[in-house]
């Protein structure tokens, strides 16, 4: 089975463009889709890898992503383009598109890159956020997610739910072990990446869903996520928590806030959703 790493495969043009802006070509594979185009966790992480692979400032980390989704990115060779927006004294705003095969702009991404600072601060005091309490995560059985009931991308991914079975009428919130299937058999020791995590934290079901009695299709068509930690600092083995609820909604708009946690309780990622009923 195709990794992750692999899915995100993608050749660059180093040399920019006289205005600045560089180029990648991204042959989406098929096997990370869901519904009529690849999973909304691949597409964050390509961006993200994509301005990876050009960043003059590797010291100059991602700390936000703000990806609105417009269309599906099908299969096949989509362009993916890099533009410097504003290089400041210690952070750097960066806009990220991907274009399908025909040219169509199927997602616009600005990302914030910056290094650490004011590091006389405790920040890690200033958090009010409490992790949910869950078993530890080698108790919780993992469940298949797969076709035809489940999205392509499905088996690539770990899911050990602790409450929030979708489509079961109950309060529409989730809460789970995740990790990349992969990452059980990883024999590299490193930690996880930017874009793993980025990415996986778009891998749980809407929480929307635990609330329908009945499959309905629904579509993120907006995405913004702050990494709140090192990546690297998360064994590879380990999974992370996924805590989601859907804190409002409105006229077929959902508005989800999804919390990574590390198994010994740091808050990850944040991220907030626009998650549509789309039928």
């Amino acid at each position: 089975m195709e990794t992750f790493e692999q899915a995100l495969t993608m050749s660059v043009d180093l040399e920019p463009a006289a205005d600045g802006s560089s180029r990648a070509l991204w042959p989406v594979p098929d096997a990370w889709q869901q519904g009529r185009g690849a999973w909304g966790g691949l597409v964050v992480g390509a961006s993200i890898r994509a301005l990876a692979r050009v960043n003059p400032d590797p010291d100059r980390v991602l700390r936000t992503i703000s990806c609105h989704m417009f269309g599906p990115v099908p299969n096949g060779d989509c362009t993916i383009t890099i533009a410097p927006v504003r290089r400041g004294a210690a952070m750097s705003t960066w806009a990220v598109s991907i274009d399908d095969p025909s040219g169509a702009r199927c997602t616009e991404s600005i990302i914030i890159t910056g290094g650490s600072r004011a590091d006389d601060i405790a920040f890690p005091e200033w958090g009010t956020a409490t992790m949910p309490k869950a078993p530890d995560w080698q108790s919780v059985p993992a469940v298949p997610v797969a076709p035809p009931m489940g999205p392509v991308f499905g088996p690539h991914l770990e899911f050990r739910p602790i409450i929030g079975l979708p489509f079961s009428g109950s309060p529409a919130r989730a809460l789970g072990w995740s990790r990349l299937t992969e990452h059980d058999s990883q024999e590299a020791e490193r930690g996880w990446t930017a874009e793993e995590l980025l990415a996986i934290v778009d891998g749980w079901w809407p929480a929307g869903y635990v609330r329908l009695s009945a499959p309905r299709t629904m579509a993120t068509v907006s995405f913004s996520a702050h990494l709140l930690a090192d990546p690297a600092s998360v064994p590879i083995g380990e999974p992370v928590l996924m805590e989601s609820s859907v804190t409002s909604a409105f006229e077929g708009f959902t508005s989800e806030l999804r919390r990574l946690w590390s198994v010994d309780g740091r808050v990850l990622v944040e991220n907030l959703q626009s998650i549509v009923v789309v039928g």
